[in-house]
């Protein structure tokens, strides 16, 4: 058969008489976005198996929810690799259930929901204020739909295309972009918090405290990391830039591979099970780890603060995943790597806040946050700097770590150096009183009080002359060397 094209309602998909004045061009759907659709012959494909038919089946029906039109949805679904069905219904439930940042922007006291399953379940009011832009998502994602059908071939580009539109990401961010880049995006449902950062730079230039920060500076740091992910090497990114191996220099081979792994274990709790991970491989969870408890730093919320977590290689989160609440996980804390002004290096464990939706008993959670990060910091050879009012509580941890030792734990007033940020900014209630500000350069902040845990391999505390000396948190734990 023939090609020739064919115009379609963004709405309702009725089939339009094409304009003879316009020389057969195609409909404009939506934003500035036309849509050809090319009727051809339909591709062989070999015998299914039964597993994959019935995924496929399933995918079909949840695109046939997300379009509101399940008859298109098989017949677009039946011609499609699952790989690439899989991927459209994703970016049909994210696009047809979204913010419009580009209207109500950013805000705080946060306008926007404050956890993660209420974006998944899309009923806050601010996809009801978005209705319009979801509706107009949904049309250009039902004529793609019959574009596929006689273009299967064409998928993955076609979804690669219509994220990128969707979040309204940069050229020079879409540069390079890949379906699989793309496909882990969605599959981590980064949609809205990558359309919140495109969308909202003029609210991550400002902060907290309304002082300005660099606009071009921002707009560069948005561009590399939505670049990095939609090229499948947001982690290699985030360690391998050169601002980020500089925050990392000093380190031993083998301790920046221990502190780039997302060191992870799981913890029977009878019922139920505990796994404290420092998100997954590829650290896409980063971008709604904030979302996770308060005070909120979420991308669309005081987004700025959102993005040293995204950027710098010193940051870290450790998160907590509950068997009883399956949803995502649930509870976290910020995990730095930093410098002492003697230039030795200290992990920096900051508190643990829980998801403000999910009903689940934290009373466990800080002694397997802080076994964790004791392991780390005895893998790692480095110091672990904690909260003075979990000295105890460190201590114990320590002791179990190490029951043939004695622990070193013990009170310290050191400063710390912050070498210059990948994001523009830091962000920390812990590190300064300002809680984010402009950070492209290295500076030193005030002596802070800790509880510090010296593993049994790494080198003594060297003597800071700005700050007090060490303090033995229980008597004959350290002998000081300062």
């Amino acid at each position: 058969m023939g090609k020739r094209p064919l115009v379609f309602c963004g709405c309702c998909r009725r089939r339009a008489s094409p304009d003879k004045a316009s020389g057969n061009k195609p409909q404009v759907i939506g934003k500035d976005k036309e849509i050809s659709i090319n009727i051809g012959k339909p591709s062989s494909a070999p015998p299914e198996t039964a597993a994959s038919a019935a995924l496929r089946a399933k995918e079909s029906a949840a695109l046939g929810v997300a379009l509101q039109d399940s008859e298109l949805a098989k017949m677009c679904g039946a011609g499609l690799p699952v790989r690439e069905l899989r991927a459209l219904r994703l970016l049909c439930e994210q696009s047809c259930r979204g913010i419009d940042y580009a209207r109500l922007g950013h805000g705080f006291p946060p306008q926007h929901p404050t956890n993660r399953l209420s974006y998944r379940e899309g009923r806050h009011e601010s996809f009801q204020k978005s209705a319009q832009r979801s509706q107009e998502s949904r049309g250009i994602l039902l004529c793609i739909c019959l574009q596929l059908m006689h273009q299967p071939n064409t998928a993955a580009a076609t979804i690669v295309r219509e994220f990128c539109r969707e979040i309204r990401a940069s050229d020079s961010a879409c540069q390079g972009a890949t379906f699989e880049g793309v496909s882990a995006a969605l599959e981590n449902e980064l949609l809205l918090p990558l359309r919140s950062l495109c969308e909202g730079i003029s609210w991550l230039c400002l902060t907290h405290s309304k002082e300005p920060l660099p606009r071009a500076e921002i707009e560069k740091t948005v561009s590399e990391i939505t670049q990095s992910v939609l090229r499948n090497n947001f982690k290699e990114w985030r360690y391998g830039n050169p601002v980020g191996m500089r925050q990392l220099q000093g380190l031993s081979e083998a301790q920046v591979a221990k502190w780039t792994e997302a060191t992870s274990e799981w913890i029977p709790l009878g019922e139920r099970n505990l796994r404290i991970h420092e998100d997954e491989a590829h650290e896409l969870g980063l971008f709604w780890a904030t979302k996770i408890g308060g005070p909120s730093h979420g991308f669309d919320v005081l987004g700025q603060c959102l993005l040293p977590l995204l950027a710098n290689a010193r940051s870290k989160v450790i998160l907590i995943s509950d068997t009883s609440y399956p949803h995502h996980p649930v509870g976290r804390a910020h995990f730095k790597l930093l410098w002492t002004v003697s230039n030795q290096p200290v992990l920096w464990l900051e508190t643990v806040n829980k998801d403000f939706r999910a009903q689940v008993d934290t009373g466990t959670w800080l002694s397997a946050v802080l076994a964790h990060a004791v392991t780390k910091a005895n893998a790692m050879g480095v110091m672990l700097s904690c909260e003075p009012k979990i000295a105890s509580e460190l201590s114990a941890a320590a002791a179990k770590a190490n029951p043939s030792l004695v622990p070193v734990v013990m009170y310290m007033q050191d400063r710390l150096v912050l070498r210059p940020s990948n994001a523009v900014v830091e962000a920390s209630d812990y590190l300064s009183n300002k809680h984010d500000w402009l950070q492209m350069a290295e500076e030193v902040t005030v002596p802070l009080q800790r509880v510090v845990y010296i593993p049994p391999n790494a080198p003594p505390p060297a003597a800071d002359p700005g700050a007090a000396t060490a303090t033995p948190l229980i008597p004959g734990f350290f002998k000081s060397v300062l």
